[in-house]
């Protein structure tokens, strides 16, 4: 249209010719596909029956319209699959394939990380000496910080939290259609984060024999282990959301180690976190 941006063309484009070309069950195609009220940016139709509409953000969005746009495809059997230009206005500062800590996110990252089950999708732009290109797609995951509170900041009329940020790499162009809490939502076959960080530690503790070494149920050797875990682990995710995989594996049987200590060290973190703008250096 004559009001899309250029960054919304090429991403638009780009998507539009890989997922094409990388799905040869796809037998309709379209760009800026029409019903009546709304205008997708891509539409496929696969030969099992199935449809997706691809929406490309670059300007802002409420969370509220994300929710709205997503109900409304799917009311009409359509599966949604979002995508954000990781250096537009709709994110609350730039996004990379990288894994980094206290980033700003918009309330709108927040609502896709929630429908998309722990991923927000992006592509930037690559500008060469000779031509403009748009990336591939990345995934990232959002988690709590160890320092800064997860609520809502306000600086002026802009609002946004903060959260580390860790990538995951998408292996294909395929689409897969899955539905969670009654929402059709298309993705990549990408790996959640936790899934990545869950076997990691499940090698950790393999080779250290916590999963039936019954002295790790001692804080003192629990302490001993998170430490080692933290100090090759920690920079990459963070200690809290370390913490919040090993409890999910304790609870599962899959490792011993002291619950106790663990709660105390997250408690303890919590505690120190900064709960006003003004304290925060971004």
């Amino acid at each position: 249209s004559k009001s899309e941006s250029f960054a919304h063309k090429v991403i638009k484009q780009l998507l539009y010719k890989k997922i094409l070309e990388n799905n040869s069950n796809i037998i309709e195609a379209s760009l800026e596909k029409y019903f009546k009220s709304r205008r997708a940016d891509i539409y496929f139709k696969f030969n099992s029956g199935q449809e997706v509409v691809v929406e490309i953000q670059n300007s802002p969005i409420t969370s509220k319209e994300i929710t709205a746009r997503t109900k409304d495809y799917n009311t009409r059997g359509i599966y949604v699959l979002w995508i954000l230009y990781g250096e537009g206005k709709c994110v609350g500062s730039p996004k990379n394939p990288t894994h980094i800590k206290n980033l700003k996110i918009s309330p709108a990252e927040i609502r896709l990380h929630q429908l998309y089950r722990g991923r927000v999708y992006y592509v930037n732009i690559k500008y060469g000496e000779e031509k403009i290109t748009a990336t591939l797609p990345f995934g990232l995951h959002f988690t709590n910080s160890d320092s800064i509170a997860p609520i809502l900041f306000r600086k002026g009329f802009i609002s946004f939290f903060i959260r580390n940020v860790n990538f995951t790499y998408i292996p294909n162009w395929n689409i897969l259609f899955t539905i969670y809490n009654n929402y059709k939502i298309a993705r990549f076959y990408d790996q959640n984060i936790n899934r990545i960080l869950m076997e990691t530690l499940k090698d950790f503790a393999i080779r250290y024999n916590v999963i039936r070494n019954e002295s790790y149920r001692k804080a003192k050797k629990t302490r001993k282990f998170f430490k080692l875990v933290c100090k090759v682990l920690g920079d990459e995710y963070g200690k809290i959301f370390i913490i919040s995989i090993l409890l999910r594996l304790i609870n599962k049987k899959k490792l011993i180690l002291n619950e106790g200590y663990l709660r105390k060290y997250e408690s303890r973190l919590k505690r120190k976190m900064k709960f006003k703008i003004t304290k925060i250096k971004l």
